[in-house]
């Protein structure tokens, strides 16, 4: 940078310009008779005047920020101005001095308006051929940004009369230093920041009370014409130095500093820090969590008004938590990356939460939110789409709290003509024959899982998905148990949540905190262990989750439960599962935007893309990065659960002389000891499943079979 001295004040030959000052010392005069003789004039012609009482810094549009869980870690400022409100005493001397020297040298020494400032500054701006001042005080500058607000710019009679008035009244009830103290705080520095503390995070990451001198200085010359002044840009920066320049020798003329301090602070290379502030400020939002944060204004909205969220200065602390999104993250962008060329696949999606207490530890919500060809900002955690047979289980417990047990024998045959007008077909082509409630799980069989859903009672299972919390539109017809039906990822992890917990209803929670600008609590949400209603026995969560927890393959090293699911068009890949501490979801997808926004199946040359293969890549990658040497612990096996000798026909508790052919062994919920065993025979009416006959006998709590539904949907695969 190459230097320029300082240029000093010539020394004045005695009378030299004593008749300017004559004349200037007149006009002035002859100005404040003016205004004396047109006072109540002026009141009259500026009509109704906006009030001053109460007015204050705090009463001005500030930023609001959104921060992780440690309320440390920014992730996002929103704001209709983006400004923070500091008081006068925390902000540096040197940037107070700059600003007064440049824009209005008397501040403290004259009134609302000062007459010989006004023609001063025009014969200086015509002397030098250029505008170092206005003629405005910090009053009236203040009464134009924050009182006069759209019609500031305005030359009209009425305009000027209306910020005379105002800047009268102005002085007259508040001190200088409160007025500084709001001038400072309502000026806009360019870049989107309004006031000097925005303007000092911006141009210097740093707040207004750290700043030095060349910083300081740099920063007040910029209100005079901020787009061209602009400091991030080349050109604007050179014009910038320029007027720093301007600033420092004001400083030395009216001796705040000397000569050799205001070069040193000329030499000081501010490019580095500039720099540096640049990319932390436009680069902020792609490295953080845009989707959360989306996803927590989009709630907050439905709590507070809009307008106040943008102009509050609240500060929001949620429940997100940095180095478990990081992992998300990655796990996401690994998955997508691995399985893209061989099965197209483009995006992905994650979603973790604390089991017990719905906290959203980590929302993922698609592999680049930037990307506009895959539609990167639809938040998918949040789209509803079909979960495939990551449904099945809601249909499996609601069977295990009516009577089955997870040896009941369930039919896995004849799917092409089982179920009138609705053909059912495995992922596999095979038809099993009779298989146990346990098998058909663990193996996502389809012909059994539309049997059990027909025989628990479709409304059955309904409520039961209901009462976990799953909010979207269900159809009530037998494909919807193999996932026809679309699910927002966020309630069916909320549903699986409670599998995790034992039982307890859990709602997704976001916000921990919310404070005003003054730090005053608006809300504060304290998570709360299992603090949910029971919408389930922990009895029949228990053997839900041991059920699971076989369905895992490969086995992981510690105690984890998890399903998958795929759509029979491989638009859609889930693995969705939790340990006693976490509950997780991953999904795939192929999304695209041109023509027109659509998704297309994640197929390649070895056929489709199957949930436990995709998203549980995803999903194990995270898992294992988030546990670490650490393990989960165990769940621990309610009291009214019990390992029994079961007979293989009914799925049931037997006598203790039953036949060793017809025994099997397996977890049930203890048997009341005063109720009679059953025996061990056929199934009422021949049917091998023990489940409801046409005639409603079977297992307790079971409905008869229903008729066939109409409206029926193609059929979902694992």
């Amino acid at each position: 940078m190459g230097e320029t001295p300082l240029r000093r004040r010539r020394q004045r030959r005695p009378g030299g310009h004593r008749w300017l000052r004559s004349i200037l010392l007149l006009t002035a005069v002859g100005l404040l008779t003016m205004l004396v003789g047109t006072g109540t004039l002026l009141y009259t012609y500026a009509g109704e005047l906006p009030s001053l009482d109460h007015l204050s810094a705090q009463s001005l549009p500030q930023t609001t920020r959104i921060y992780a869980r440690d309320g440390v870690t920014l992730l996002e400022e929103r704001y209709q101005q983006r400004r923070t409100v500091v008081a006068l005493n925390d902000v540096s001397w040197d940037l107070r001095h700059a600003t007064i020297v440049i824009e209005d040298r008397d501040f403290y020494n004259h009134g609302a308006v000062n007459p010989v400032r006004m023609l001063a500054a025009g014969v200086y701006d015509l002397l030098h051929q250029r505008a170092a001042q206005g003629g405005s005080t910090i009053t009236q500058q203040l009464v134009k940004n924050y009182l006069l607000g759209d019609s500031a710019s305005s030359r009209s009679l009425d305009r000027k009369a209306r910020e005379l008035v105002l800047a009268v009244e102005l002085e007259r009830q508040y001190t200088k230093d409160q007025i500084l103290e709001m001038y400072l705080n309502t000026i806009f520095y360019g870049n989107q920041s309004f006031g000097v503390e925005a303007a000092s995070q911006t141009y210097f990451g740093t707040s207004a009370r750290k700043l030095d001198l060349a910083q300081a200085s740099l920063l007040a010359g910029l209100p005079q014409r901020p787009s061209d002044l602009n400091p991030f840009l080349p050109d604007g920066f050179t014009h910038a130095r320029g007027r720093q320049r301007d600033v420092l020798d004001a400083m030395v003329r009216d001796g705040y500093i000397t000569a050799a301090v205001a070069d040193k602070a000329y030499q000081e290379d501010l490019r580095p820090m500039l720099t540096a502030a640049h990319q932390a400020v436009f680069g902020h939002r792609a490295s953080l969590a845009p989707h959360f944060v989306d996803y927590v204004w989009s709630e907050l909205e439905q709590r507070y008004d809009p307008g106040y969220l943008l102009r509050g200065g609240l500060r929001i602390v949620t429940t997100l938590d940095p180095k478990t999104q990081a992992l998300a993250q990655q796990a996401v962008h690994d998955g997508v990356g691995r399985y893209a060329r061989s099965y197209r696949v483009n995006n992905g999606a994650m979603l973790v939460m604390n089991p017990h207490t719905g906290e959203v530890l980590a929302m993922v919500g698609s592999a680049d939110y930037s990307n506009n060809d895959i539609g990167g900002q639809v938040n998918y955690t949040i789209a509803p789409r079909q979960p495939g047979s990551s449904f099945k289980p809601y249909t499996y417990v609601t069977a295990l709290m009516n009577g089955w047990t997870p040896a009941a024998p369930l039919d896995d045959s004849n799917g092409a003509h089982a179920f009138p007008g609705y053909p059912v077909h495995d992922w596999d082509n095979k038809e099993l024959g009779t298989i146990t409630l346990r098998q058909s799980l663990q193996q996502s069989r389809n012909i059994s899982s539309v049997h059990l859903f027909k025989d628990v009672g479709i409304q059955k299972v309904f409520t039961t998905a209901r009462n976990l919390g799953i909010s979207t539109p269900l159809d009530p017809s037998l494909p919807t148990t193999l996932g026809a039906s679309e699910l927002q990822m966020i309630d069916h992890l909320s549903a699986y949540s409670a599998f995790a917990n034992g039982g307890h209803r859990v709602r997704a929670l976001d916000v921990l905190e919310v404070r005003d600008a003054a730090g005053s609590v608006l809300e504060a949400n304290a998570p709360q262990r299992d603090a949910g209603e029971r919408v389930l026995p922990a009895s029949a969560t228990y053997l839900l989750t041991d059920i699971l927890k076989g369905a895992v393959r490969p086995t992981m090293g510690f105690p984890v439960a998890a399903k998958s699911g795929t759509t029979t068009d491989f638009k859609d890949a889930w693995y969705i599962g939790y340990t006693s501490d976490l509950a997780v979801a991953s999904w795939m997808g192929r999304t695209v935007t041109k023509p027109a926004p659509h998704n297309e199946s994640m197929t390649g040359p070895a056929g489709g893309l199957w949930g436990e293969i995709g998203p549980a890549s995803s999903w194990r990658q995270f898992v294992k990065a988030y546990y670490g040497s650490k393990k989960p612990a165990d769940w621990a096996r309610p009291t009214d659960v019990s390992k029994m000798t079961l007979c293989k026909l009914t799925g049931q508790p037997a006598p203790a002389d039953l036949s060793p052919d017809l025994a099997i062994t397996d977890l049930v919920v203890i048997p009341d000891p005063a109720a009679p065993l059953a025996g061990c025979g056929s199934a009422p009416g021949g049917n091998p499943s023990g489940g409801a006959s046409g005639d409603g006998s079977g297992l307790p709590g079971l409905l008869p079979s229903l008729p066939p539904l109409p409206g029926i949907s193609p059929p979902i695969v694992p």
